[in-house]
């Protein structure tokens, strides 16, 4: 440390302390020691039958939703009225399909790609009606069809229908 550092801590702390000489002097007002609350909690009356019917409340409101999901994933995991059958066709990438009437052969290799990205996957039956083609849920086929693009295959699974879209659901793939 040299001496031009050593001058400035001593003058700092000459500061401090001609502030804490001047602090030291001068006369609070009187009460004030009582004023000042340090630590002490601050007092709230607890009602706890208010306590017991908001517990009470949120467990009940935990209860019914849980319910209420459980219902929700049974009713969209089942497939009411579901007919089981077997359709023979062209697998589609449907965005394409729909969009631009793009199958077949020439478009084999776009559909692949596009199937494999997530894009809606389909299946044109032999006497023209087309299929939105879904797995169980959470589990998509896309990565079983990719290669089936453009391709013959015949597909077992349930047919519904929602929002005025056939839909089959995947359950078995075979190739001719």
């Amino acid at each position: 440390m040299n001496t031009r550092e050593a001058k400035e801590i001593l003058e700092q702390t000459n500061c401090y302390d001609a502030i804490r000489a001047k602090l030291r002097g001068i006369q609070l007002p009187l009460g004030l020691s009582e004023k000042i609350v340090r630590r002490r909690p601050i007092p709230f009356p607890r009602d706890w039958s208010r306590v017991l019917q908001l517990a009470a409340a949120v467990l009940i409101s935990v209860s019914v939703t849980a319910l209420l999901m459980k219902w929700s994933e049974r009713r969209h995991r089942s497939v009411a009225g579901a007919q089981e059958i077997l359709v023979t066709g062209e697998v589609l990438d449907m965005t394409c399909y729909i969009a631009y009437h793009l199958s077949g052969p020439d478009h084999a290799e776009c559909a692949r790609v596009c199937i494999r990205n997530g894009l809606p996957v389909g299946i044109k039956a032999q006497d023209g009606k087309v299929y939105l083609l879904t797995g169980e849920p959470g589990h998509s086929v896309n990565a079983e069809l990719a290669d089936y693009a453009a391709k013959i295959v015949t597909i077992k699974g349930k047919q519904t229908r929602r929002d005025g879209f056939a839909q089959l659901q995947v359950e078995e793939i075979r190739t001719l």
